[in-house]
């Protein structure tokens, strides 16, 4: 058989494929030859994979409008990211890649809620409110302190009794 490359080979080995898949018979240890042990089932069947435009593998998630603000409300009433991709059928890691923005912004929104509740109650005299506010903003704590001594204030004496004498 003839292995020198010219036009002829080319044109044989370009006509069984797609557009776009050509592939040449070379000579040349730059270029691989064209696999002949493919069977022709399995020809047939890539073919009709390259045809019909699909790819391997899952099929890339659809984000819809719907969607979005499903996730948005959900984040915003505090729900967990996990509960939330459980409800809507996908995995944690789908919901955090393409509803980032929605997850956050939910949950941003329900915390300035709730702060914005706990800021008024606090300025209307509600003790408790004014406490957390405190503790959680402005760092303060409580500290309770023992302080154990003897009579009028003098240290503890503490005698060891050994049971040797």
């Amino acid at each position: 058989m003839n292995n020198k490359h010219n036009e002829i080979n080319e044109l044989e080995a370009t006509e069984s494929y797609p557009q776009g898949d050509k592939q040449e018979l070379s000579t040349d240890k730059k270029t691989q030859p064209l696999d002949m042990t493919a069977s022709q089932d399995d020809c047939l069947k890539n073919e009709q994979k390259l045809s019909t435009g699909r790819k391997r593998g899952r099929p890339r998630h659809q984000i819809l409008a719907t969607t979005r603000n499903e996730v948005y409300e959900l984040s915003k009433v505090g729900t967990r990211y996990e509960d939330i991709a459980l409800v809507l059928g996908m995995s944690h890691d789908t919901l955090t890649k393409y509803y980032k923005d929605e997850l956050e912004k939910g949950r941003i929104e329900a915390n300035a809620v709730i702060a914005g509740t706990l800021y008024e109650k606090a300025k209307q005299g509600d003790t408790a409110s004014m406490m957390f506010w405190l503790k959680t903003r402005a760092q303060w704590s409580e500290k309770n302190t023992t302080e154990l001594t003897g009579e009028g204030g003098a240290p503890i004496n503490i005698k060891v009794v050994t049971g040797i004498d």
